[in-house]
């Protein structure tokens, strides 16, 4: 639920934003440089991370089968979005800060480890007969969060690419994963 809400801020701000922050060319990070876009974001980002807390206690609760990989993985998303939260991202690509430049890293950590951690889990749940319907959807949720995050990676390399728009069909996939992996520990539990 708190990921469904961060979900709906950041589509808030893109569409209150659209102004001043171009969805199909600026990152998401840039509402925090705008009057009541720097709180929204950061709610966002707290949701998530709450939605990441809410994840960890329900999967030890499921008793859900992981492998030490996968939780380390699991865990660099959570410093991802500390680290994009406490950072603020560059002004401007022509303009580098050490803050931006920290942000982006944290950035790429957090859209890269969150779906390969749903890809190992989904590959160990395959060996567990219990489990075994939730890994299909934990694997087509992290084939998602990683064609989003890889589309959304080539916009640092490929400049004519509508950067705002991959990084935000990213976020759509990071939310897939979460709640992809939220549905299969609540049907675990019952």
């Amino acid at each position: 639920m708190t990921a469904a809400v961060a979900q709906v801020i950041m589509a808030g701000l893109t569409f209150g934003f659209a102004g001043s922050v171009n969805p199909l060319r600026d990152p998401v990070s840039d509402y925090a440089w705008h009057r009541g876009g720097r709180l929204l974001f950061a709610v966002a980002v707290l949701l998530l991370l709450a939605a990441a807390g809410a994840l960890a206690a329900a999967a030890h609760l499921a008793a859900l089968p992981r492998t030490p990989l996968a939780s380390v993985l699991f865990v660099l998303w959570t410093a991802g979005l500390i680290v994009v939260l406490v950072f603020r991202s560059n002004v401007s690509a022509t303009d580098p800060t050490v803050s931006g430049e920290i942000h982006r890293v944290g950035g790429a950590v957090l859209f890269t480890s969150l779906p390969l951690a749903a890809r190992t889990l989904s590959t160990r749940l395959r060996t567990e007969p219990r489990w075994l319907p939730a890994a299909s959807a934990v694997r087509r949720g992290a084939t998602a969060g990683l064609v989003t995050a890889a589309a959304f990676g080539l916009t640092q390399l490929v400049g004519w690419l509508p950067l705002g728009l991959l990084e935000r069909a990213a976020l759509l996939g990071e939310f897939t994963i979460v709640a992809t992996v939220a549905t299969a520990l609540r049907r675990a539990v019952r």
